[in-house]
């Protein structure tokens, strides 16, 4: 029996290559979704098992123009709630304790001055490279040279105002300052509308919730699809030179298709045996790419201590347990959540201890950080992204210095039948929903048009 051959088969069923199946199947295509993990959903994950209410253990939030991804999970019967934040937050730095009535930095601070400027030079040169292409920008050669660090070194002055740059990438991309490239940091905010979309926590990057979580998409997507979807099953080579894909699992289980997608990070896609071996710059992008690490913890109460003092719950503390908080109560909860974000060389610090000396670092410094005292906890999880065996980081793949210049090219550049969705591969927003659904969609209309 001849064995069936798919119009595309597409690996990793993470919402990218969901929103990409999703895409085919409407326009009549047979497709296999093939994902390595036992579930679907890729670096979103969801579960509604969990003491309050629902619980996304990775990627959730919706920016205000994040219209792709709204527009596709409403086309699922998806409601949305708002993620905005009342109150005044709080910023810990240099052994400071500020407060930001709405989020809106001091004046009478002393460095708030060049807090303003110096992010707004961040985003000069983030607009000046860009985000169509930040390799041919006028300075990529040089900004591709230095790290975010030496960039922060040269053109900051104060340390409490270095401090809060570090923490910015530390908490945006998973990764420190001292490893990232400038021209790569500055793209990145650029594809994401500004340093200040990405941190805010009153629209921008962090303007809504699914309800429900996220998750939900890819598996709403998976029960239209049946049994186009298999999971447990890690692609681990990829043939293209005998006039179709042959695709093959660890366990030499084999799928053929006449195009593929390859919706993951580049990171893992390294994996990969590819035969014929892929480009040079495709292959030093996969090779010199690292997933960023970022653990992610909910944390729930009885009720909501940090409003007693008209706290908002936002959280940006450089300090010692440094972390990015947000709250995240949504209305359908019975209990009152917060949400910490811990990345690069903070998570490092972070996973040092063990796991109830973690838990009682967090409440002792709540009770500091909202001068209260939390009461009972009834629900807490860590999800460090970089233990997860098929993802093995998060929120992103991450450029060092050197690669953007030479190999960024080649991120979202077909290679014969083979295509790259994945969020890293869109133009705008990469590292977010939105970024894997732009990714996702987009490889599917490449697709279309090439058959």
């Amino acid at each position: 029996m001849a064995t069936a051959v798919y119009d595309v088969a597409i690996v990793g069923g993470g919402i990218s290559g969901m929103a990409a199946a999703d895409r085919l199947v409407a326009a009549g295509r047979s497709v296999v979704v093939l994902e390595a993990n036992n579930r679907i959903g890729g670096r979103t994950w969801s579960s509604t098992d969990e003491p309050g209410g629902p619980v996304d253990f990775g990627g959730m939030y919706i920016g205000e123009t994040h219209s792709h991804l709204l527009e596709l999970g409403r086309s699922l019967g998806l409601e949305t709630t708002s993620a905005v934040a009342q109150g005044t937050d709080v910023y810990l730095v240099g052994g400071e304790r500020i407060l930001a009535p709405d989020g809106v930095f001091p004046l009478q601070v002393e460095y708030a001055e060049e807090f303003r400027s110096s992010f707004k030079r961040l985003d000069e040169v983030a607009r000046a490279v860009g985000w169509r292409e930040p390799w041919a920008s006028p300075d990529s050669e040089h900004l591709d040279s230095i790290t975010v660090a030496e960039w922060i070194e040269s053109n900051v002055t104060h340390a409490s105002v270095k401090l809060l740059h570090h923490h910015a990438v530390n908490s945006v991309l998973g990764a420190s300052a001292s490893e990232v490239s400038m021209l790569y940091w500055a793209y990145y905010i650029d594809q994401c509308e500004g340093i200040e979309s990405l941190l805010a926590a009153r629209g921008g990057a962090q303007n809504e919730w699914w309800v429900g979580g996220t998750a939900q998409i890819s598996e709403l997507i998976a029960a239209k699809l049946g049994s186009g979807v298999r999971t447990d099953f890690p692609v681990s080579s990829i043939d293209t030179s005998k006039g179709v894909v042959i695709l093959k699992s660890d366990s030499n289980e084999e799928v053929r298709a006449t195009e593929v997608i390859i919706a993951m990070s580049p990171a893992n896609a390294h994996r990969i045996r590819f035969s014929p071996q892929l480009p040079e710059p495709r292959a030093q992008l996969q090779m010199r790419s690292p997933m960023a690490r970022m653990v992610k913890i909910v944390l729930r109460f009885e009720k909501a201590f940090w409003r007693t003092n008209g706290l908002s719950g936002v959280i940006m503390n450089s300090d010692e347990h440094a972390l990015l908080m947000f709250p995240g109560t949504k209305p359908t909860d019975s209990a009152e959540t917060l949400i910490a974000f811990i990345g690069g060389e903070y998570r490092d610090e972070w996973a040092k201890p063990n796991p109830e000396t973690r838990k009682a670092n967090i409440l002792a410094f709540l009770e500091r950080a909202f001068d209260a005292k939390p009461g009972p906890l009834v629900y807490y999880s860590e999800t460090d992204w970089t233990l997860q065996p098929w993802a093995q980081g998060g929120p992103v793949t991450f450029m060092p210095p050197g690669v953007m210049s030479q190999a960024g090219a080649s991120l979202r550049d077909p290679i014969g039948p083979i295509h790259f969705a994945g969020t890293e591969a869109s133009h705008m927003w990469s590292g977010y929903l939105e970024g894997g659904v732009r990714a996702g969609q987009s490889a599917a209309e490449a697709v279309l048009k090439a058959s």
